[in-house]
């Protein structure tokens, strides 16, 4: 059996960038080495890649002693192999796993001619921008909740934002991150200036939300490797706040004994379930999802389902909902690693027969 060589690039500029380590550790871990040959590919927070060989284990940081990696353009899986001490040589990737929060890498991987796990661009780009995904959905016809979007010189009052909302309390959001970071719900002036605030730190374009009092739902959606127009859904999972006023902050996300209580399989009747599978499917397909994708719910009490969020590169350890309701749905952990990367390689064997 052939080794594949598998890259998997992680870390990166944004906020999420320890997120993306924590993620490509777990990856790490779980290729099965008979099969595949971890490449790894740390991109530091000033955006340069490091290659770290000759390791044992996963790095301790991004950045690495002096061996730069770049994707050849063109080059079907070369890559230049650049260090201080050293002529350029050239490695080849058979498949790469980008583990970043970015949008934009994908469209490094589509130029090098590399397959790679995942959606192709233009859609990381979209789903990284929460604004611009609801605008999408919204005009296809799903249901979302009311928001705002702010500009980095738009001034809006509280009181404005909660009217235009009908909604007392609101949520503040930077609009290009995910894992909750930089969210803050606000209940007052003082605080909505200062979440506003808070939220341009990480970009210049900001989400206000309204509050909407639900069950939060979600679904995890895997394309088949041989058959790209079927798709496993799992049963919804549910996300529970231990404090009524609470929401699943980046804390807890990182830490699933903090603050909530996380199912797996989220008590609601079949009726319910077959909804949300089929309104995550078709949420799949409308913001242009290949591979994978984690789709995130409001319920009312009513039963109406709102499109919170769609993930198009969720979280990957272990601990993940993404894989723990695929494990729910009778596919371990490492056997979903090697479907997203089969699943990589044959996109791209039949790309390139087209062309």
């Amino acid at each position: 059996m052939t080794i594949l060589n598998v890259a998997l690039i992680f870390g990166g500029r944004s906020a999420e960038h320890d997120v993306s380590t924590i993620v490509a550790r777990s990856v790490y871990e779980a290729l099965d080495r008979k099969r595949y040959n971890p490449i790894l590919v740390g991109v530091s927070r000033d955006g340069r890649w490091w290659l770290h060989e000759n390791t044992e284990e996963f790095p301790s940081q991004v950045d690495s002693p002096g061996v730069q990696i770049a994707f050849l353009p063109g080059g079907g899986g070369k890559a230049l192999v650049h260090g201080r001490n050293e002529e350029g040589r050239v490695r080849h990737v058979d498949v790469v796993l980008p583990i970043l929060e970015e949008g934009i890498v994908q469209g490094v991987l589509e130029t090098a001619q590399v397959p790679f796990v995942g959606s192709r661009i233009p859609t990381p780009a979209i789903s990284m921008d929460k604004e611009i995904t609801k605008r999408i959905l919204r005009d296809a016809g799903f249901p979302v909740a009311r928001s705002l979007v702010l500009g980095a010189r738009d001034e809006v009052k509280f009181q404005f934002a909660q009217q235009t909302l009908c909604s007392r309390s609101l949520f503040v959001k930077p609009s290009r991150l995910h894992s909750s970071i930089g969210v803050r719900k606000v209940t007052c002036e003082p605080e909505f200036q200062a979440a506003v605030d808070h939220a341009f730190s990480y970009g210049s374009k900001v989400l206000v939300e309204e509050h909407v009092q639900a069950r939060e739902l979600e679904c995890a959606v895997l394309q088949d490797v041989d058959q790209p127009n079927k798709l496993l859904c799992s049963w919804p999972s549910e996300i529970i706040p231990k404090d009524i006023d609470a929401f699943f902050t980046y804390e807890a996300k990182m830490d699933n004994e903090t603050g909530v209580i996380v199912k797996t399989k989220a008590d609601v009747d079949e009726a319910t379930a077959d909804r949300t599978k089929a309104l995550s499917c078709e949420a799949f397909a409308v913001i242009g999802c290949e591979g994978l994708a984690r789709v995130d719910f409001f319920m009312r009490p009513n039963g109406e389902l709102l499109i919170n969020e769609v993930g198009t590169l969720p979280g990957l350890t272990p601990s993940s909902l993404f894989p723990r309701m695929m494990q729910e749905s009778g596919i371990p952990y490492n056997v979903l690693v090697q479907r997203l990367l089969e699943y990589a390689i044959k996109r791209s064997e039949k790309s390139r027969a087209v062309r």
